[in-house]
């Protein structure tokens, strides 16, 4: 297939560039960044638009970099959208990402910078859980882009080093199609023993999407494992969810907490708690005097937030989805909402219900999919309430990925 000649023009989602051909159509090329020449391969094609990898550059960025990891780039891993642009260029192109979703999603001019993480200057070493495939051969792979064919690997740049150990120290598996490592206290190597393989073989879109159902298949099973964020303990069981990066979970309750602005008395709605991240800080910030209702829909991070709350009576935590029957059955009087869903977002009709409550002041909404993210800001701005701030973190370094944060305020108040 001939190489086209290319001119990339503004990042795309998917971890590309937009582009058009000498016909007029739309193609969206990886590996590239924006006003680079390139010579681009089609790896699909429609009548209307195509992809395609950059496999060329004639006329280069200067915010591109060697990449670092030798397994990135045209045809190989498919995990990482930007290991050969620099840690800056790559929030840039973020922002421009966010600002775009915000605009056609959520029809918001709102401009919001990334920020970076204090400390990571690199991008690298950070994720303490990780999903691999493993080859014919029984060895650590990845997937290639929007594929299920598996590309070998020695070691993984964005592991941790308890990770990383781990797959030093286990050269070969048998007869599984995924493995799931996770070491969540990041350095401590006596957690590289967590090694955890499932059957499900689904990661085709996102390589790094390292989450579990609760369905899912293991071969062996091992117990939770103990982390601490600023000095308070946690269980958290390989198929609950918990955010990757090592730094998350202590930067967003910092951030979740100081939007909030708790008082003892305080009650307060949970909202997809997971293990119970947010749900263990707001419990001792609002004190006896006040309540926390945590709403989780998977039975296994339910048991964990459970666990993790014991010492909280004032805590209580339901195993339900978040949908409006749900919530029109919440005890009335709550003042403030916290909101951190899969990528999927929150049902339209949750969101209206929510609003609803009277007595509620204050809604923060954390989100990793920026499209999600606005189109709920919308339904809720279009319900009465003012986007009080909007903060974005770079918490997946070297993909197109981003952790979004929104205070919301009833308009007015």
């Amino acid at each position: 297939m001939p190489l086209l000649e290319l001119t990339l023009g503004n990042p795309a989602n998917g971890g590309g560039c937009v582009a058009r051909d000498s016909s007029g159509r739309v193609v969206f090329v990886r590996h590239g960044l924006p006003g680079e020449r390139v010579l681009a391969r089609l790896t699909e094609e429609h009548p209307k638009w195509a992809r395609a990898d950059a496999v060329e550059i004639l006329e280069p960025s200067p915010d591109r970099v060697t990449p670092p990891c030798v397994f990135s780039g045209p045809g190989n891993c498919g995990g990482c959208d930007y290991q050969h642009v620099s840690l800056e260029a790559q929030r840039e192109l973020k922002r421009q990402l966010l600002k775009e979703q915000l605009r056609r999603v959520g029809k918001f001019d709102l401009d919001v910078t990334v920020e970076s993480i204090s400390g990571d200057n690199s991008g690298l070493g950070t994720r303490t859980r990780l999903r691999f495939g493993i080859s014919d051969s029984g060895t650590f792979a990845m997937r290639r882009h929007r594929s299920h064919e598996l590309i070998e690997i020695t070691t993984c740049l964005l592991g941790n080093d308890a990770i990383k150990n781990v797959m030093q120290e286990h050269e070969y598996f048998e007869g599984n199609d995924d493995l799931l490592i996770i070491a969540l206290n990041g350095n401590d190597v006596a957690l590289t023993r967590r090694v955890h393989f499932v059957t499900e073989n689904d990661a085709l879109d996102d390589p790094f999407d390292d989450q579990i159902d609760d369905d899912d298949d293991f071969e062996e099973m091992e117990e939770t494992q103990h982390t601490s964020v600023d000095g308070v303990d946690f269980d958290v069981s390989p198929t609950t969810f918990w955010q990757s990066h090592i730094q998350a979970p202590s930067l967003l309750v910092e951030r979740v907490l100081a939007a909030l602005s708790l008082s003892p008395g305080d009650r307060v709605l949970d909202l997809y708690c997971g293990a119970g991240l947010f749900t263990k800080f707001i419990a001792h910030a609002v004190g006896p005097e006040g309540f926390v209702l945590g709403i989780e829909g998977s039975t296994t991070a339910t048991r964990d937030a459970e666990e993790n709350l014991t010492a909280f009576p004032w805590a209580v935590i339901q195993e339900s989805s978040v949908s409006t029957s749900v919530l029109a059955r919440a005890s009335e009087g709550f003042t403030h909402a916290v909101l951190d869903p899969p990528r999927s977002g929150v049902d339209a009709g949750a969101l209206r219900t929510l609003s609803a409550m009277n007595t509620l002041t204050t809604i923060v909404s954390v989100s990793c999919d920026p499209a999600t993210f606005a189109r709920d800001l919308r339904i809720l701005v279009d319900e009465g309430w003012e986007i009080s701030s909007l903060r974005a973190f770079d918490l997946f370094p070297m993909t197109e990925h981003i952790e979004c944060l929104a205070v919301l305020l009833r308009d007015g108040e």
